[in-house]
């Protein structure tokens, strides 16, 4: 059964990778320039599940960004998702060659984000540092959300949210429009970044 979980999971990861990668440039978004991502899956020793990271980075015309994060948690003995967690970071952003050298590569330094949002469910967060089935959108901040993110102080507010949580990012992305004739090249994430409210939230 644990390798029928693990292969799940793998393959979920596979598919929404590929899926992704399909919306590299142009597309359905008003404003949509170019969409990036990379995934990973692991093991989570503490509770015998597995999970499967899904990142996707959306570049507009107008140099903003939509950085988003998917994990799925699943069980070793019920296939069925344990948990769901998303997170959707909203700013602006530049863009340069890439420090790596690399000619196909370009860097993204995304800004502070200007909204964050956050939803999980399942009970694959019962213990995590924010815990429990959740909404927090700082852009539509509720008196519920406060209880939610800060339920020992009851005084976190959507600005101090961001101001915990939003950072300046710098992700490195392959770009296949600067080497058209490299077929072996994908929209891809180079190296996934670590993201503070990930650590926080647990």
């Amino acid at each position: 059964m644990k390798k029928f979980v693990k292969a799940l999971a793998l393959a979920l990861a596979a598919a929404t990778f590929c899926l992704t990668l399909t919306a590299c440039s142009g597309g359905g978004s008003a404003g949509l320039s170019k969409s990036f991502a990379g995934g990973t899956s692991r093991y989570l020793d503490g509770i015998g599940w597995y999970a499967s990271d899904v990142y996707t980075l959306k570049v507009n015309s107008d140099s903003t960004y939509e950085l988003t994060f998917q994990e799925h948690i699943f069980g070793t003995t019920d296939p069925g998702i344990k948990g769901l967690r998303t997170i959707i970071y909203t700013g602006k952003c530049t863009s340069a060659a890439s420090s790596d050298g690399w000619e196909t590569h370009v860097d993204y330094t995304l800004q502070p984000a200007e909204r964050i949002y956050f939803e999980q469910h399942e009970k694959g967060y019962g213990r995590s540092a924010l815990a429990g089935h959740m909404v927090l959108d700082t852009a539509n901040w509720t008196e519920a959300m406060t209880s939610a993110a800060d339920p020992e102080n009851n005084a976190m507010d959507g600005k101090a949210f961001l101001s915990e949580y939003a950072e300046t990012l710098t992700i490195t992305v392959e770009d296949p429009s600067l080497d058209p004739e490299d077929v072996s090249l994908g929209c891809r994430i180079v190296e996934l970044p670590e993201l503070k409210l990930l650590t926080s939230a647990g």
